[in-house]
């Protein structure tokens, strides 16, 4: 217990003095102070006369090491001079800046984030040497390495703050304090990375490549984020789906993941080198997966952590691990004194706090109830009922103040959704991980185990996908008083350690061999049930559909066949949304596309391309439309020649075969693209996705093509390119608009929308992915969400 209050006092030092600004000198001086008042009291024998002193002695440090807390925050506050970068923010003129890559680039659907450190900055003078660290915002689409040196040219800024949220605190307890929202950037020769680090981000990158290579999106980014702490491949839905549910922790790598790949190695070595051996082989398997996956603050701090609750659970000594967690904050405190006020470093430490106080009263409790309700005292259920259910919510206690507190809401679904997700998490990590790992070394072997890990990570979405639908499962608070939470943990903390009937040891039993055999065959027939649900889901149902994919204000169409061949026509802008739409339809054992059209060339068209091709490499391509017109289509003409991928320029009166009568038509091409027509038995459908100028006359605004049943507007509803006389030319049964929810342009106009009055209309944004289906002669139509 002494280290647990001289720990909290040293750590509330800290909270004081970003509370009260003072100088270094002044709070060493207090501290200095407080010892010279310690040593007195001890002298004057006052200590010996008083009985709660000498049970106590070590409270007269507590003053001393609170002060001493204050002076080393202030003395760790970096000083802001002409020699730091951060001296040059808001300036309203342009900055070269010079410098190298801190960590691996943060790659986003529309944008890259690189963390640098800084070397010089040149302010028109020439280079001045300067330290610090900024972040910088560029384009997507390019490649950088880690240790890269590049020069910068753009604006450095000071972080803003708002009411809600405050990215300058966010960012400075990375050590940020500039940034720039835009920079041209000069690749400069030489690498400053370190030779351990380079070797180990570029193993990251590799596992991260095959793991994109091995499994379909959406399950491909699932592992990203838990096996490699890279969640940012998930589209948007379904991350607020994990935050909805209550189970975001488990998309990064937190201290329950962690705690998984502990217990593994413990686990396995245990019986071979002992308790005590295994406990060690367990410490160094966690940090050298934390070495591994990159090392960063977050990813230590999850380590630390996840290892605390495991041994936690395993030796049930509270006061020890009471005293060791707070130690821990100290060193991370001691590390970087801002850490304090990360939330996942709250969140982590409350959640190891819950497992902490209530992980062995919320057991025994459960135990006691089966025994007298279900005369049942079989340690194996308890097991069961233990891992999947009363951890979760030893560590939810905890942490559900802090939920209200910073996101405003409570998830009273994860109550019920955690036990149902949380069971197959380590076959994810386990059975995800050695798959990645083997792809490396034998490919083919690699896919093979993926196609066994698939099943869980799947069965995660799904469950996820289910009880974020539940209607009421999330209560939306507002913003939560800060008193309040004070209050809460005020009462959770006496309630707790009032609570005189809370004792005896956490005991937990190895499994029989019979339960083991029992899991195995339980977990085989699961993987053979997902696995032939999952083919025969994507194995088609004989007919023809052209599906229209959320992703913007931009077009992704997909074709599929009757005889199993996939059309993708464009992508729109963000990878991670396509490559989530395709990997929920493409068939499980396929990875390829039999066709893909490049039917317009503009940059929101095309920009999640890049890197989705990777993913779904296409056999053949179809192009239509300038090559120069932008970047990503530079890029795409640039890999279809380096991988030798055959592609056919777009012609006026070409066709497509696609078997048993169904066909796609090339009406017209332009500078900016293509209009297509499918055809399928009496079934006609209309794509202007790449209309140009002079496209309309071409076509006789409509009356060259004819009837249609189905028609696409182009450019989401741009007036401009959807005139009223070939509406009514063309007079379809359903109009489809693919247009993003509050498109920054006021897409689809008003007059567009006047036009299509009395037509049946669907829109992206309002009723998700369309599907349409035909057998050549009726037309059926599904949506995501509405009628």
């Amino acid at each position: 217990m002494p280290v647990l209050w001289l720990s909290l006092s040293f750590l509330a030092g800290i909270v004081l003095a970003d509370f009260l600004s003072l100088p270094t000198w002044a709070w060493a001086f207090i501290a200095f102070a407080c010892l010279l008042l310690s040593l007195f009291l001890r002298r004057s024998q006052i200590v010996a006369r008083s009985a709660f002193l000498t049970a106590h002695p070590f409270i007269l440090l507590i003053p001393i090491l609170l002060f001493l807390g204050s002076a080393y925050y202030q003395f760790r506050q970096p000083t802001i001079d002409a020699f730091h970068i951060a001296s040059y923010n808001d300036r309203d003129y342009d900055l070269l800046v010079t410098g190298y890559l801190v960590e691996p680039p943060d790659y986003r659907d529309t944008y890259t984030n690189l963390k640098l450190a800084v070397e010089a900055v040149d302010t028109g003078d020439g280079d001045l040497p300067v330290s610090g660290q900024i972040l910088v915002r560029v384009d997507p689409n390019e490649e950088y390495i880690y240790g890269g040196r590049v020069r910068l040219r753009g604006q450095l800024k000071t972080p803003p703050v708002n009411e809600e949220f405050s990215y300058r605190d966010y960012l400075a307890r990375q050590g940020v304090y500039a940034y720039m929202t835009s920079a041209e950037v000069t690749r400069l020769p030489g690498n400053a990375g370190g030779l351990l680090a380079t070797a180990i981000y570029k193993l990251k990158s590799s596992l991260l490549e095959n793991t994109y290579r091995i499994f379909q999106d959406p399950e491909a980014s699932l592992f990203a984020g838990i096996l490699f702490g890279v969640d940012t491949g998930l589209p948007k839905r379904l991350q607020d789906a994990f935050k909805n549910t209550g189970t975001a922790p488990i998309i990064a790598i937190s201290g329950f993941n962690i705690a998984i790949i502990a217990g593994l190695f413990k686990s396995m070595f245990k019986h071979l080198l002992g308790e005590k051996f295994g406990a060690l082989i367990a410490i160094c398997g966690v940090f050298f997966y934390t070495i591994l996956v990159g090392g960063d603050a977050a990813v230590f701090r999850a380590a630390v952590m996840g290892s605390i609750s495991m041994f936690t659970v395993r030796i049930g000594r509270k006061q020890w691990t009471l005293g060791t967690l707070s130690l821990v904050a100290v060193i991370m405190a001691w590390i970087n004194p801002l850490v304090l006020w990360d939330v996942g470093f709250q969140l982590s430490f409350f959640a190891t706090l819950g497992l902490i106080l209530y992980a062995e009263p919320f057991s025994n409790l459960t135990a006691g109830f089966l025994e007298r309700i279900f005369r049942v005292s079989d340690s194996t259920l308890l097991r069961i009922i233990n891992d999947n259910f009363i951890l979760t919510l030893a560590a939810q206690v905890m942490t559900i103040p802090l939920m209200m507190y910073y996101f405003h809401r409570i998830s009273l679904i994860s109550f019920i959704a955690n036990p149902f997700i949380l069971p197959v998490q380590p076959a994810v990590m386990i059975l995800g991980g050695i798959a990645a790992f083997v792809s490396l070394l034998i490919f083919p072997l690699g896919q093979f185990l993926a196609w066994l890990a698939w099943p869980f990570a799947g069965y995660t979405i799904r469950i996820v996908e289910f009880f974020n639908s539940v209607p009421h499962g999330v209560i939306v608070l507002g913003d939560v008083p800060l008193w309040f939470i004070y209050m809460t943990y005020s009462t959770l903390l006496f309630v707790t350690f009032g609570w005189t009937t809370i004792q005896g040891w956490f005991k937990s039993a190895a499994l029989s061999i019979r339960s083991v055999a029992l899991t195995a065959a339980f977990a085989l027939a699961f993987i053979c049930m997902m696995l032939f649900w999952t083919a025969s889901a994507k194995s088609g149902d004989g007919r023809f559909h052209v599906t229209f994919l959320e992703v913007g204000s931009a077009d992704a169409v997909l074709i599929q066949t009757p005889e199993g061949r996939n059309i993708l026509i464009n992508g729109g802008a963000s990878a991670s949304e396509l490559s989530d739409e395709l990997g929920r339809r493409l068939p499980f054992f396929s990875r390829s596309l039999d066709w893909l059209i490049i039917a317009s060339t503009q940059e929101d068209q095309l920009a999640a391309l890049p890197r989705v091709v990777e993913r779904y490499v296409p056999k053949n391509v179809l192009w239509s439309g300038n090559v120069q017109a932008s970047f990503p289509s530079r890029l795409l003409d640039e890999y279809f020649a380096q991988y030798e991928i055959p592609v056919a320029r777009a012609e006026v009166g070409q066709r497509l075969e696609l078997g048993e009568g169904a066909f796609i038509e090339v009406q017209a091409v332009g500078p900016r693209g293509s209009v297509l027509l499918i055809e399928y038995g009496s079934f006609r459908a209309l794509l202007p996705i790449g209309v140009s100028d002079d496209t309309f006359e071409t076509l006789e605004f409509g009356n060259a093509i004819g009837k249609v049943d189905l028609l696409l507007l182009a450019d989401s509803g741009y007036a401009p390119s959807n005139p009223p006389d070939i509406i009514e030319n063309l007079n379809p049964q359903l109009v489809v608009i693919n247009v993003a929810a509050g498109d920054v342009d006021g897409l689809p106009h008003a007059e567009v929308l006047e036009a299509l009055s009395g037509y049946s209309l669907l829109r992206t944004d309002r009723n998700g992915w369309i599907d349409v289906s035909t057998d050549g002669v009726e037309m059926r139509v599904n949506v995501e969400r509405g009628e």
